[in-house]
């Protein structure tokens, strides 16, 4: 184990307590701080020097680390969609209770809208919405046609919007 890290654990229940003030719960601010300890391992080996001049760490450059690993925590856990099982089996039941004739009836309904809808474009803002609604990325489109990606970016919106207003 490095010196830095050794320096660094001494103090491991004050980083904790650092990442709680942050409002972090109990049983991720360890997993925080271990991650902590991953990125000055890191830096360490890169070459970084992370030390006060009396040979303390230094206490603001974990501090940021610490609140840095924490936000980046709460972005990720901001996209997980929690569903409780309850609601999930409502939701199966429901698609129990559709009846496949219907279903295609309504879908055959629905694709005839956005067909006449996507027939209605202009056949370029037409082409640079299919071409993006089907996976290729405006950066990767602008790259390839030499067009500017914020056009390309209007474009598909433009159209995406007048689909939306023309279908819903």
């Amino acid at each position: 184990m490095s010196k830095l890290i050794k320096k660094a654990a001494e103090k491991h229940q004050t980083w904790i307590n650092v990442v709680n003030s942050f409002g972090c719960p109990k049983n991720i601010s360890e997993d925080i701080v271990q991650e902590m300890y991953i990125y000055l391992i890191r830096y360490e080996k890169e070459g970084k020097n992370i030390w006060y001049e009396d040979g303390e760490v230094n206490y603001y450059y974990i501090f940021k680390q610490l609140r840095g690993i924490y936000v980046a925590y709460l972005r990720s856990n901001s996209k997980i969609i929690k569903v409780s099982l309850d609601e999930l089996n409502e939701i199966e039941k429901s698609f129990e209770e559709i009846d496949p004739i219907i279903y295609e009836e309504q879908y055959e309904q629905f694709l005839n809208g956005y067909l006449r809808a996507v027939d209605d474009v202009y056949w370029y803002d037409k082409k640079v919405f299919e071409l993006i609604a089907r996976g290729k990325s405006v950066a990767e489109l602008s790259r390839d046609t030499k067009i500017g990606y914020y056009s390309l970016y209007n474009t598909y919106n433009k159209v995406k919007d007048k689909l939306k207003d023309d279908l819903l």
